[in-house]
């Protein structure tokens, strides 16, 4: 997203006459930088607790708006008492906050609130490493079971499901909370460089899972994964019962 778009420069000197205006966010595509020249502009306008409640008893607490009459907006508002809710309860809505860009924030109150969302949800995400490890390490179980009995569904949907698992293990290695899925391609390459991993590798590794899940792949990826997670310390809960799964071997690539 340029930072000289006419059409933002143009909303954000709108809102900030808006003495019930606080912030606004741009998230989403236009955030990323991974627009297409038709793609809407996702908003977060945040506004004092007594305009949004006389919006919502209106029941406009999201709007489409086409200001301009050419360039699309999709408005979600809010309140910083709301975003403050989400500081200790990081879900699904937080990839959001985290990627946003603040277009305006009059008090610098909204520019607070995200960076605790930030730090909250990276402790979070650190807190819940080894259940996620073990997710990870679940699903890696299951996938080889699976094709040690021939079962090429079973071992390609539990590999899709060991990537979901793999990333939030090394985000939450990290201490970061894992952003939306068609984000992930984009921040990969700074989790290779602070883990060492060759570059590249992770996003090929990820391809490969959702793809086919063969079975030797996963067991060279499971093989660094536990390597990465011994050398900071970290230690499965699986004593030798994956041994035996890593020993296996397959014939021919899948």
């Amino acid at each position: 997203m340029s930072h000289d778009d006419p059409f933002l420069a143009d909303l954000t000197a709108a809102v900030r006459d808006d003495p019930d205006t606080l912030g606004l966010l741009l998230h989403g595509s236009r955030a990323a930088g991974q627009e297409r020249p038709d793609s809407d502009y996702d908003l977060i306008r945040i506004v004092t607790n007594e305009a949004y409640e006389a919006r919502r008893q209106r029941k406009a607490l999201v709007e489409k708006v086409t200001p301009d009459g050419q360039h699309k907006a999709d408005v979600l508002y809010q309140t910083p008492s709301r975003i403050e809710s989400y500081v200790s309860k990081p879900d699904w809505y937080t990839a959001t906050y985290l990627s946003a860009r603040i277009l305006f924030d009059r008090t610098g109150e909204v520019g607070t609130l995200l960076a605790r969302i930030a730090t909250e949800a990276g402790k979070i995400s650190r807190e819940r490493l080894a259940a996620s490890y073990d997710d990870y390490l679940n699903s890696f179980v299951r996938s080889i079971k699976a094709a040690r009995r021939g079962d090429e569904l079973g071992r390609r949907l539990h590999a899709a499901e060991s990537a979901t698992a793999l990333a939030r293990t090394l985000f939450g290695l990290q201490s970061a909370w894992p952003p939306y899925h068609d984000s992930l391609g984009a921040q990969l390459p700074q989790i290779e460089k602070a883990q060492g991993w060759p570059p590249g590798y992770l996003q090929d590794a990820v391809l490969r899972l959702v793809r086919d899940g063969d079975p030797t792949f996963q067991q060279d990826v499971e093989r660094r994964v536990e390597e990465l997670m011994a050398g900071k310390g970290i230690a499965h809960e699986w004593g030798n019962e994956l041994e035996p799964l890593k020993a296996l071997r397959f014939g021919g690539d899948r």
